[in-house]
């Protein structure tokens, strides 16, 4: 399934116009630099935006998860400590043809991915999962006293 274009988002967010995503595009075409990375160093488009139009872009494509339907390997849960878990609302569930599936939830995500390419060794595919629900499966396979868990989640809220 194919998603909407960062440009688009960013047209639709009133961040940069038409004919700016143009210039955009002839430069990516010219230097084969990320479009967000041009966005910012041609227009001053803030990272945040880069970042926000990024994830509207992912889950365009792969959509919200439902965590029921997927088979959590426990095996898998071992890559993380109960700590990293939730400071990064990041649930190891699976491996499928050489990827480490991890799903994480929307707000969480831009943190969760830096985290997991800088962090796991091996490849990492993200599910997305509403928040809810990904802090009941956190909650099942990190259990944390409900302080810490509420704790967690205004941290990630602020962030």
């Amino acid at each position: 399934m194919r998603g909407i274009k960062i440009g688009e988002i960013l047209v639709l967010h009133g961040v940069l116009t038409r004919d700016q995503v143009e210039l955009i595009l002839e430069a990516q075409r010219e230097t084969s630099r990320p479009f967000g990375d041009l966005a910012e160093r041609m227009f001053g488009v803030c990272p945040k935006a880069i970042e926000d139009a990024w994830v509207a872009q992912y889950l365009s494509t792969v959509g919200i998860t439902d965590l029921d339907d997927v088979n959590v390997d426990v095996e898998c849960l071992r890559v993380l400590s109960r700590r990293q878990a939730w400071q990064f609302h990041l649930l190891p569930v699976n491996r499928d043809g050489g990827e480490l599936t991890m799903a994480t939830d929307e707000g969480n995500m831009v943190r969760a991915l830096n985290f997991a390419t800088r962090s796991v060794g091996e490849d990492v595919h993200l599910i997305v999962a509403t928040r809810r629900q990904l802090r009941d499966f956190l909650m099942t396979h990190f259990p944390v006293p409900r302080e810490i868990a509420e704790f967690s989640e205004k941290l990630a809220k602020a962030v």
